[in-house]
């Protein structure tokens, strides 16, 4: 089957209709901006090794540079009664015709999200898009400090291949090590029904979020 990704998102519906990803429009930008102002974010390794931006400014200047080229959903959760809440974003960050290669990123779901499988049942909906379109190895990039997504990202049916050493310089000179995993066309059915069967018992979040 040929990889073939269009340049244009679709939307998508997760397995419980819990949430929406759409296509990620300048709508956004605010709204992830202020998500990113949340220290728990940052502490796990996120943003590529680079320094947390200080002001509200300059986070709506490193959510465009980062998002950039790339095809990127925003999610919102559906579960209030005022409309769909924006909760993060995720997408694909690069890909290969010929090997049929895709790499996943720019995951994040908001910190009151974490723990009610959020992550899972949108990484679901991600990848059944993705395998569907063709792709054959899908790839995860994670800094090994954020333990949460590795964690994550294993229970899921993600192999760990090894660790990408020196793989990065941060902006203060250290250099970065990346774990990297990955999901197969040939694991995927088998990988579908464990997660489906996982998101078998959630229940929508607290009215109070």
């Amino acid at each position: 089957m040929t990889l073939r990704l269009p340049r244009a998102l679709p939307t998508l519906h997760t397995a419980t209709g819990r949430f929406v990803l759409s296509p990620f429009s300048p709508d956004d930008v605010e709204p992830l901006a202020h998500l990113l102002a949340n220290d728990d974010i940052w502490a796990t390794g996120f943003g590529d090794g680079h320094h947390r931006p200080g002001t509200h400014e300059e986070l709506v200047r490193f959510v465009d540079r980062r998002h950039e080229g790339l095809r990127i959903f925003a999610v919102h959760y559906t579960g209030l009664p005022g409309g769909p809440l924006f909760v993060g974003t995720t997408g694909i960050t690069e890909s290969h015709t010929p090997t049929q290669r895709v790499k996943i990123g720019r995951t994040l779901i908001s910190p009151p999200f974490w723990g009610m499988k959020a992550n899972h049942e949108v990484k679901l909906a991600l990848l059944d898009w993705v395998f569907a379109r063709g792709a054959g190895r899908v790839e995860c990039d994670v800094d090994p400090r954020n333990r949460r997504s590795l964690s994550s990202l294993k229970r899921f049916g993600f192999t760990v291949e090894g660790t990408r050493r020196r793989s990065s310089r941060r902006n203060d000179g250290s250099w970065r090590d990346i774990v990297v995993l990955s999901l197969l066309t040939e694991e995927w059915p088998a990988t579908r029904e464990r997660a489906l069967r996982a998101l078998a018992d959630v229940r929508n979040f607290p009215m109070c979020l």
